[in-house]
């Protein structure tokens, strides 16, 4: 049997926590009873079982695509969308705002009534304070601006913050396991234990999350060396702007560029001159 600390990226995955993406996915893939946790302990509910459980679940609209971390449903039909948020960029009210569009345009078919849209729950877990009034949890809901009265759209965002948490409450035991970094005897809720025992301490946990790992780097790679790219190009444009001996259009049928981008970078250089 292969020694498991040999395994490519083995020091790595010991040091992660569910807060990164690649040990979360493995965590949640196929194991709805780990989301229905959280659900419940987010939620203070413990009369909510989950049906179905999805990670990296990727919804497409006419423009831009998501990915949701995790994307579930119980047994009443609601939805529920969970994102571990490490940057705060990408737990903003606006991403909360079109994860929530997106699975709404998912949901009717053709002739359905607006009334049939199930209920939906975009839950952030951000490893900073992002909304910044020490709160450990918000729960924001759409209220009638003159009265303060509930707008009843039956869709709800919550913020877990993980900065501040009392440490012996349900929240904020959960809390300490989604920073933990140990092995599985460490946690206090014992699903979760179990899934990180089998990620970090089971050859094939080991191998499945290095796999992921593996992916992930190779796409940052390419997409890295795309970017490089682009601004080689962006370069030896500028410079042929700045020779001065082609007409634009020349220069965007060489470079391969829009003749738009082209004049775009012209004006920008004559900007900076001046």
């Amino acid at each position: 049997m292969q020694d498991i600390r040999k395994i490519k990226h083995y020091d790595l995955i010991q040091k992660m926590c569910l807060m990164d993406d690649e040990l979360m996915g493995v965590c949640f893939a196929g194991h709805k009873e780990c989301t229905e946790l959280l659900i419940r302990i987010i939620l203070g509910r413990d009369d909510l079982t989950v049906k179905s459980s999805q990670v990296q679940k990727t919804l497409k609209g006419l423009g831009r695509s998501v990915r949701l971390d995790i994307f579930a449903v119980d047994t009443k039909g609601k939805r529920y969308n969970i994102e571990f948020q490490r940057a705060d960029k990408g737990a903003s009210p606006e991403r909360a705002r079109f994860n929530a569009a997106m699975i709404d345009v998912t949901c009717l078919k053709p002739g359905q009534d607006f009334k049939e849209l199930p209920e939906v729950y975009i839950i952030f877990i951000t490893e900073r304070d992002v909304l910044g009034y020490g709160l450990p949890l918000y729960n924001v809901e759409w209220v009638i601006g003159e009265n303060g009265k509930p707008f009843n759209s039956r869709q709800h965002i919550v913020y877990v913050n993980c900065e501040n948490q009392a440490s012996d409450t349900p929240l904020g035991k959960l809390v300490h396991d989604f920073l933990c970094r140990e092995s599985g005897d460490k946690y206090y809720y014992e699903v979760l234990g179990e899934r990180i025992s089998y990620i970090k301490e089971d050859q094939e946990g080991v191998k499945e999350v290095s796999s992921i790992v593996e992916a992930y780097a190779k796409s940052y790679a390419e997409s890295y060396a795309e970017e490089r790219a682009k601004e080689q190009q962006k370069t030896i444009v500028e410079r042929m702007i700045e020779g001065g001996k082609l007409a634009l259009q020349e220069i965007a049928e060489y470079s391969g560029l829009s003749l738009s981008a082209v004049k775009q970078l012209a004006k920008k250089l004559e900007e900076s001159r001046a």
